[in-house]
């Protein structure tokens, strides 16, 4: 793949207000334009999402990307450019204070005084008139459990053990959000999704960057996975993207500061 420019995807806690503003509105237009509904869609139509499909973890960094790619284009002049922020749920602050308000406050505050408006990142329509919906009092508990599953597969020593065990934790995520979260057919409807799993394509980069984990990922992964195409994504108009064309986020254009 050619050389791209690398951004870096950051925390939701670390978001700056600009960052904020235009993630917001990448999300209204998308809402707008109905984008989001046809992205969120192809997580039905063509995803990879049990726990023992070796493509789990490809397929989502690639998914995760054209919809960043997305992002991207409904804004195009924002400065930084706009990229997929993550939510660590396995964080401190997220075991101890839940859903941060950024995501969950059903309206956020305009610079108006007094105005409010409602916040993209809390609900998107799934069905009209239909809304996506979360478990009213998620219990953090489950983010305990999170955390113990996601320490366990980081000492993994292969790809196949890794996946298989970072998608039990994927799980939790979804089984804490409850609500639409926890049905295949509108999880990605919910805004929450793509924080929750950007974060999972975190855990896989911060397992690949691991000393005594160097080059795992594409060693220990059965050539067919290596080779797998990741369709409905492709690197070009006639060139399905695979499996190896995502091993190194910079190919697709980000990365992680840890």
């Amino acid at each position: 793949m050619s050389q791209k420019t690398v951004h870096l995807r950051k925390s939701v806690y670390d978001l700056s207000e600009k960052e904020i503003s235009n993630l917001r509105k990448a999300f209204n237009k998308l809402y707008k334009n109905r984008v989001y509904q046809e992205k969120a869609g192809i997580l039905i139509t063509d995803g990879h999402y049990q726990r023992n499909d070796m493509l789990f973890l490809p397929w989502a960094r690639a998914y995760f990307s054209d919809f960043e790619k997305a992002l991207q284009a409904a804004v195009p002049n924002a400065k930084p450019v706009i990229t997929l922020p993550y939510w660590d749920y396995t964080s401190e602050t997220a075991r101890q204070e839940g859903i941060p308000p950024l995501l969950a406050d059903p309206y956020y505050k305009t610079k108006k005084k007094g105005t409010k408006k409602p916040n993209p990142f809390y609900r998107a329509e799934y069905e009209i008139p239909l809304y996506t919906f979360r478990n009213d009092a998620p219990n953090n508990e489950l983010l305990n459990s999170a955390l113990a599953l996601a320490t366990k597969a980081m000492e993994a020593d292969d790809f196949v053990t890794f996946g298989t065990e970072i998608y039990l934790a994927d799980i939790s995520s979804h089984v804490y959000l409850g609500g639409s979260s926890a049905d295949t057919n509108c999880t990605a409807y919910d805004p929450i999704f793509w924080f929750t799993h950007c974060q999972l394509d975190r855990f896989w980069d911060q397992w690949q960057k691991q000393p005594e984990r160097k080059d795992l990922g594409a060693s220990s992964m059965p050539k067919a996975v290596l080779n797998a195409s990741l369709k409905p994504f492709s690197t070009d108009e006639e060139t399905a993207l695979k499996t190896k064309d995502v091993l190194n986020t910079e190919n697709l254009g980000y990365t992680y500061l840890d």
